[in-house]
């Protein structure tokens, strides 16, 4: 999620910086960004929460690149921390509890306008949704990718099972390095790039067989 913001930042401020001053001696004024992430899933999840791009980052070396995302719980709104200081959040909060009461899978659109009427009727985000419906609608619809969302877990499993099946033959070869050639455990992890306690385990295992 830090990284897509990171992206949608990036991709604000290029509409919104000329190019010409871009380049200029004088630094040209630009907003403050704050990132929040709404959260409506049915999962457990904290009531407030942290995100960073560092997170991401293959070490954690202090790199003067950073971006923090705070997600908020609003799968009940009535338990939203912010509700008595952000009215636009508790709204749409509000709206979006609306939207999955009434959405139907078969005719989604149809449901997505359903929603916005009956929220304007409540007195929720009136201003907004009266202006935006289109948007809001074709957002909604757009908002989940079923296909891609498979997708993106079927290869981040694959990876993980690829990377763990490295690992263990780098581990096994390194135990053979041991075994074989007389080499220490230390210097025959560094070799295959094997953690050494694991390479200690399999070594300790296959002694006590």
């Amino acid at each position: 999620m830090p990284f897509r913001c990171l992206e949608y930042v990036t991709r604000i401020y290029e509409g919104i910086v000329p190019v010409k001053k871009r380049y200029a001696e004088k630094v040209y004024k630009i907003p403050n960004p704050d990132f929040y992430v709404v959260y409506i899933g049915k999962k457990d999840y904290p009531l407030e929460k942290e995100l960073r791009l560092s997170d991401a980052f293959y070490q954690k070396d202090g790199s003067q690149l950073e971006l923090i995302v705070k997600v908020r719980n609003c799968s009940d709104s009535k338990l939203l921390p912010l509700a008595g200081t952000c009215d636009i959040l508790k709204q749409y909060c509000q709206f979006i509890e609306i939207v999955e009461r009434n959405y139907n899978k078969h005719s989604p659109k149809k449901s997505f306008r359903k929603a916005i009427e009956l929220a304007m009727e409540q007195g929720i985000l009136t201003d907004y949704l009266d202006r935006k419906s289109r948007e809001v609608i074709n957002m909604l619809t757009a908002k989940y990718n079923y296909k891609m969302d498979i997708a993106v877990k079927k290869e981040e499993a694959f990876q993980d099972g690829k990377e763990f099946g490295e690992q263990q033959k780098a581990i096994k070869d390194a135990v053979m390095l041991v075994q074989k050639y007389n080499a220490t455990p230390e210097n025959a992890a560094k070799d295959m790039n094997a953690p050494l306690d694991k390479v200690l385990e399999l070594l300790e295992l296959q002694a006590n067989i």
